[in-house]
């Protein structure tokens, strides 16, 4: 995607990208709760460093001379990558490296507990970039000597004198993301970052309507604090459910609809690209495609993997009608990601309707085999249950079902 975009059109551009951290991690998003692995595995630091290049040359291709860009990384491979960014930037380019330190995480009986980040700031032309200074509060002791104690250990006296200096290069006022779901802030991507970190870097380096680029951008968190500062913005990410997720927050929040006020353009254009995909991304991608909800439910979910809400939803939300528990009125989905959905297929989805009390289903398949087609026929020629089949093929064209 990031070919797409033109020479020097970016003003900033920030990326948290995967850290080589050789972990796994299971996400639950948000309302959806999809459960899905996010692999954040390359073993060799050679590997991970060889996958990042080519992505880091063609940022630094966008990013405008007066640009500015901010690397998000920790422990894992950082001393590695600013060897990379010096090489494509060039080494007199580098700014900062801002340290942002944070309180979560466990303790160590092995080493010190790390607990902080690392974001390296580079300029495309140093002298030419944007920057906005900020200030900070700076405590002092009675003999106007810098006090370098944290906060938490200054007493009462201590409070009394301060001033304000330049803002520098160890952040330790803004908090990371707990467990918890505070304030609606998390929305369970494993390495979502709190808004006041993104704030601060697209104040600090960016104007009013200047364009802002994440090209990893999981749950959005960029784009939702460009947008609140009146700045444009492109996100990129490899996860047709991420980018759906950020389209609903988007309009949670500021009330942005899609083909409206922002667009999706998604890198999937064919069958062969679909079927590659994860099992749970495919059949998130598959029932959002037709309008439905994916079920929060993955494991267990007695052969419904979403539900279809007829055109008058609107109408139904007015009556107050809870649209994951009292709305009553809506059409079981099965997605199955092979070639041809088969009679068993369809004979388990028939059991699933039935068992939920409903009349009619949507199949989502690639395709379907003879009998599959013909047991479909019998039933709705039958007219107790309607299983309505629906081609992959046919939603890569976007085609619309209205219920």
């Amino acid at each position: 995607m990031l070919k797409e975009i033109p020479d020097e059109t970016i003003d900033l551009i920030y990326l948290d990208p995967p850290f080589n951290s050789n972990r796994n991690y299971e996400i639950f998003w948000g309302d959806i709760q999809e459960k899905r692995a996010f692999e954040d595995r390359f073993g060799d630091v050679r590997v991970y460093i060889e996958y990042m290049r080519p992505r880091i040359i063609e940022l630094y291709r966008v990013l405008k001379m007066t640009g500015s860009f901010y690397y998000h990384c920790d422990w894992h491979a950082s001393h590695y990558v600013k060897m990379m960014l010096d090489q494509i930037f060039d080494f007199n380019n580098f700014l900062n490296e801002i340290i942002w330190r944070y309180r979560t995480g466990g303790n160590s009986k092995r080493f010190f507990a790390r607990k902080h980040d690392t974001i390296f700031l580079y300029a495309k032309k140093e002298g030419a970039h944007i920057f906005h200074p900020m200030k900070e509060r700076s405590y002092v002791q009675k003999k106007y000597n810098y006090n370098d104690k944290y906060p938490e250990l200054w007493d009462d006296d201590e409070k009394k004198w301060y001033h304000e200096v330049f803002m520098r290069d160890v952040w330790i006022d803004i908090e990371a993301l707990g467990t918890e779901n505070r304030n609606n802030r998390r929305l369970g991507y494993p390495t979502q970052k709190p808004s006041l970190l993104m704030d601060r870097i697209i104040n600090a380096s960016s104007n009013s309507g200047d364009v802002i680029l994440d090209p990893f951008c999981g749950c959005g968190t960029t784009l939702v604090a460009a947008q609140r500062l009146n700045r444009k913005w492109i996100g990129i990410d490899i996860s047709p459910t991420a980018c759906r997720v950020m389209s609903q927050r988007l309009w949670d929040i500021f009330k942005l609809r899609e083909k409206k006020d922002f667009e999706i353009i998604s890198a999937y254009h064919s069958e062969a690209e679909l079927m590659r995909l994860p099992h749970f991304e495919f059949q998130n991608w598959a029932v959002i495609a037709l309008g439905g909800i994916p079920n929060k439910i993955k494991v267990g979910d007695y052969g419904i993997d979403g539900k279809l809400y007829p055109v008058d939803l609107e109408k139904k939300k007015e009556e107050k009608f809870d649209l994951f528990g009292e709305a009553d009125i809506y059409y079981p989905i099965q997605v199955k990601q092979k070639e041809k959905a088969g009679r068993p297929d369809i004979d388990n989805f028939e059991t699933a309707i039935r068992r939920d009390g409903r009349k009619r289903g949507y199949f989502v398949s690639f395709d379907f085999t003879n009998d599959a087609i013909k047991e479909m026929k019998r039933l709705d020629k039958e007219g107790e249950i309607e299983i309505v089949p629906v081609r992959v093929k046919e939603l890569i064209k976007k085609e619309v079902y209205h219920s």
